[in-house]
């Protein structure tokens, strides 16, 4: 059975509903203004410039931060060396009940060295000349 609309329709809505309604378009028209009204503001706005001098300094950090992440990465890999040795070691060693002749001892020795490297960090400081703004 289909219901058809027409006049003589009637459908029931509450009051809180209707008010619920009005809010949400309000809110939404009310956005849609105040959006209008930022991007006319930034229009009139002028571009933004990067200047050379920020763009080598960026250039410079991105390059630290590069050679850091390197460093790092060695000693994670020197790290994972030294463990994955330890534990063929200590796998042969319950195996067969042998001592490694102080091999054991010897990586983690060259475990706390490489705990105890820290990576090092530069700052890079550069005296910039501002030229004066003209009124």
């Amino acid at each position: 059975m289909a219901k058809e609309l027409g006049e003589n329709t009637s459908f029931k809505i509450s009051i809180r509903t209707l008010l619920a309604i009005a809010v949400g378009i309000a809110s939404a028209v009310g956005f849609y203004y105040m959006m209008m009204g930022e991007i006319e503001e930034a229009k009139k706005l002028p571009p933004i410039e990067v200047t050379r001098l920020e763009y080598e300094l960026k250039e410079e950090w991105n390059e630290e931060m590069i050679m850091q992440l390197k460093d790092q990465v060695e000693m994670l890999e020197q790290t994972q060396d030294i463990l994955r040795e330890e534990i063929n070691i200590t796998s042969g060693l319950v195996k067969d009940g042998t001592e490694a002749d102080g091999k054991l001892e010897e990586l983690n020795r060259q475990l706390e060295e490489i705990r105890n490297q820290k990576p090092k960090q530069t700052i890079i400081v550069k005296e910039v000349e501002v030229p004066k703004k003209r009124r």
